[in-house]
């Protein structure tokens, strides 16, 4: 906060207005900490550039500097105006305009239109503050043009929902419903961002049931999975725990998400994750094969594995890299090559060490090794 009003500061000094706005300023009503910071001013992007030292052109185009101070980063937009919105994502053109009123009339939800001088004084133009309070996600204007402008703002609405624990006001939620086809315009990477935060919240629920209220659900990728029941979904933070829920809940597996487009470690990990939750009784060779983060995902799925975290952290070892011999030891002592026995063998080694039915010492591996090899000569 100090630095963006630092800015503030700099830019009024420099003859210009400038406002705290967005996000930040929503938050700081809520009484949280702000991550980001946004400052809007009558400054245009050149201008903005001569004031600061330091300065990053992260979309000059539509009017935004990244201005580097005190070690962060402030994003600097000039007040603007856009133009229309033919693909229903972004606007085609944007105009500079000096009323900071032009520029808040073109944001989502009244929450996230207020401003705030350096002196923390509230300008509230749409009822940003009385919605905070009666916690309400509301449309800046005419719900159907700001959801016709930019369609990714209704899965937006949904997700601030749930993130903030508030309703979607009645007609936000009907022009939602009414526009619902034009998510298909989005990106599907850019609907994969807001899904992934609609399920680390702590009331997905809410955001889930919205999605399928307003029939949202029907027209995104593989939809149907959302319209599960997620009454027994146990939030854990992290978005694949709610990935994982809709395939084991739907009895899918992993490609049935392959219109999402998750990356490949994404992928590996709800597939393993899958495979833990389908073992019924866990010991320590399942807390060994699988990674935590898999651990955690199928132990929240279904409830079993205790404290996985615990259990992990107190086998003998956690990779086979950790074993006291390898391959070449192995080859050394039999004599022979490298062959499929090989892994089968260190395989058998690293089971009786999970177990503690052999220690991780190499003379004692060796012992094993010279006796079961010697005796199935």
């Amino acid at each position: 906060m100090k630095t963006a009003i630092e800015v503030i500061l700099k830019l009024k000094a420099s003859g210009f207005d400038a406002y705290l706005v967005g996000g930040a300023v929503r938050d700081f009503l809520l009484g949280k900490n702000p991550k980001d910071f946004d400052v809007a001013t009558s400054a245009e992007p050149l201008q903005v550039k001569e004031i600061f030292k330091r300065t990053v052109d992260t979309g000059i185009q539509h009017g935004t500097v990244l201005v580097l101070m005190n070690g962060s980063g402030v994003e600097v937009t000039t007040f603007r105006t856009e133009g229309n919105y033919t693909d229903n994502r972004r606007p085609d053109s944007v105009e500079f305009v000096k009323s900071l009123e032009e520029d808040l009339k073109r944001r989502d939800f009244t929450i996230n239109a207020m401003a705030m001088t350096e002196d923390l004084e509230l300008v509230d133009l749409f009822g940003g503050q009385k919605d905070l309070e009666r916690k309400l996600i509301k449309a800046v204007g005419q719900p159907d043009e700001r959801f016709q402008e930019d369609a990714l703002r209704m899965l937006r609405a949904i997700r601030f929902s749930g993130q903030l624990n508030f309703s979607i006001e009645e007609q936000t939620l009907a022009a939602i419903t009414n526009n619902a086809a034009l998510i298909q315009m989005i990106a599907v990477e850019r609907i994969k961002i807001e899904l992934d935060k609609i399920l680390a919240n702590q009331h997905v629920r809410r955001s889930i049931a919205y999605m399928n209220q307003s029939s949202l659900t029907d027209y995104l990728p593989s939809g149907g999975l959302f319209r599960t029941d997620w009454k027994n979904f146990k939030p854990t933070g992290d978005p694949l725990s709610g990935w994982l829920y809709a395939l084991w809940w739907n009895r899918k597996e992993v490609p049935a998400l392959a219109g999402f487009k998750l990356s490949n470690e994404e992928k590996k990990t709800l597939g393993k994750a899958l495979e833990a939750a389908a073992i019924e009784e866990w010991n320590q060779w399942t807390f060994y094969r699988f990674t935590l983060r898999q651990l955690e995902l199928a132990a929240a799925l279904t409830g079993r594995g205790g404290d996985p975290a615990r259990q992990k952290s107190g086998l003998p070892i956690q990779t086979q890299s950790d074993l006291a011999v390898d391959g070449r030891d192995l080859m050394d002592w039999s004599g022979k090559k490298a062959g499929p026995w090989l892994k089968e063998l260190l395989e058998e080694i690293e089971r009786k060490v999970i177990f503690n039915e052999l220690e991780n010492k190499k003379e004692n591996i060796k012992e094993w090794f010279l006796s079961e090899y010697n005796g199935n000569e």
